[in-house]
């Protein structure tokens, strides 16, 4: 909880700096996203020992992202946030043997961006994202459960198309998380789509 504060205040920082040299904004947003993960990889890799294996079974993980912040040089951003990752889930199984049991991780927590962008015509922008997210991790197996929490680094790609007025824009990302579990890295990358409005 620490890092996150430091770093939203690193960041809020930058993004004042910044709006000296151009008007700022508030904004609000909020996105939607596919999201992907090496959870089933790294549950197979563990379970490998006692024998059983591990398959991915998440279908159509659908996370959310809902922030705020200061918007700066017409599309770029310094962003404070929630983000709920899309659950996964596993199914596990001992070869040889009938019947299986299903393995689910959800994830969400709060998280500081920066995000710099640059025109690459009138309305449209392209640019990178850095942040620091705080996690919280939940694994259900049939009833049993197990949570950790912690807080990492995460980058992106996030482009932008303003509204005619310039009253907002339509967002497009990809970003890569890497969380340091106990005897694991858990990898996962969204990709969203989303909305934010200029105040």
């Amino acid at each position: 909880m620490k890092k996150i504060v430091m770093a939203s205040a690193l960041l809020l920082s930058t993004g004042l700096v910044q709006a000296e040299e151009a008007e700022a904004r508030l904004l609000l947003g909020g996105a939607l996203s596919i999201d992907s993960s090496n959870f089933a990889e790294e549950l197979d890799d563990d379970l490998a020992a006692f024998g059983l294996e591990a398959d991915d079974d998440s279908g159509l993980a659908i996370g959310l992202d809902l922030h705020a912040g200061l918007s700066f040089m017409e599309a770029s951003s310094i962003r404070l946030g929630y983000r709920k990752f899309g659950q996964q889930s596993a199914e596990v199984t001992q070869p040889g043997f009938l019947g299986s049991v299903t393995a689910e991780l959800d994830a969400d927590g709060l998280y500081a961006a920066a995000d710099l962008l640059f025109p690459v015509n009138d309305s449209f922008y392209l640019g990178g994202t850095i942040g620091m997210q705080a996690w919280d991790i939940d694994l259900d197996v049939e009833g049993f459960s197990e949570s950790e929490d912690g807080s990492d680094l995460f980058y992106g790609l996030i482009g932008k198309v303003l509204f005619n007025d310039k009253s907002g824009a339509v967002t497009m990302s990809v970003n890569r998380y890497s969380f340091d579990l106990d005897g694991s890295d858990l990898e996962y990358t969204p990709i969203s789509v989303g909305v934010e409005i200029f105040l």
